[in-house]
């Protein structure tokens, strides 16, 4: 009897495995043979699944981008105190090894000046929802008065994407010690208190 396969769990594998290679020698080695070799399959086995090398790659940003916005879209409820919006925070940094993987991952993308259109365009999409989704959770904070209501929530939530972007590289390059991960978010929010004196 011929064996079953789960044709979107292999994908999913496959994807993982080309995750684990980007993270060890960088976008630009990446081949559909190092995956192969990585996912111990062979390069004409993964050609059943991806049609080139860029629709592999293409899955395997999927695959880490996910877990970034994932926290912020499926929260039940939108963050209404600045303690919630610290564990989405908390959610989005490079703090345990998959997650500083995926970060590795990640800037290798989003670092690139060029690349084929289709990727360009889904890092993109990526980086707009993220940033659209944080606009949603600083709106919802406002409602409920944790933050000012005449602050401008697209140049807040930009502002967060930045610090958490900015505070993910340097977790990279310098992964103990120093400040608190969440210190300079909450230095930046400091400025949107509504109790505070303008």
């Amino acid at each position: 009897m011929p064996k079953v396969v789960d044709r979107e769990r292999r994908r999913g594998d496959l994807a993982e495995a080309a995750v684990r290679v980007i993270a060890r020698i960088g976008l630009e080695g990446v081949t559909v043979q190092s995956v192969a070799s990585e996912a111990a399959c062979s390069a004409g086995s993964i050609a059943h699944y991806f049609r080139n090398k860029e629709e592999l790659l293409l899955h395997a940003l999927r695959v880490v981008t996910e877990p970034l916005i994932e926290p912020l879209r499926g929260a039940a409820q939108p963050p209404s105190t600045i303690e919630s919006l610290r564990a989405l925070v908390q959610a989005s940094l490079p703090l345990d090894a998959a997650r500083e993987r995926d970060w590795r991952v990640r800037l290798a993308f989003w670092s690139r000046a060029s690349g084929p259109p289709e990727e360009v365009q889904l890092a993109r999409q990526h980086w707009a929802e993220w940033r659209v989704l944080w606009e949603g959770a600083v709106r919802a904070l406002q409602t409920d008065g944790a933050l000012r209501a005449d602050a401008d929530p697209a140049e807040v939530s930009s502002g967060i994407v930045a610090i958490i972007v900015g505070m993910a590289t340097h977790l990279l390059v310098r992964p103990r010690g120093g400040a608190q991960p969440t210190t300079a978010i909450e230095s930046y929010l400091r400025a949107f208190d509504p109790r505070r004196v303008r």
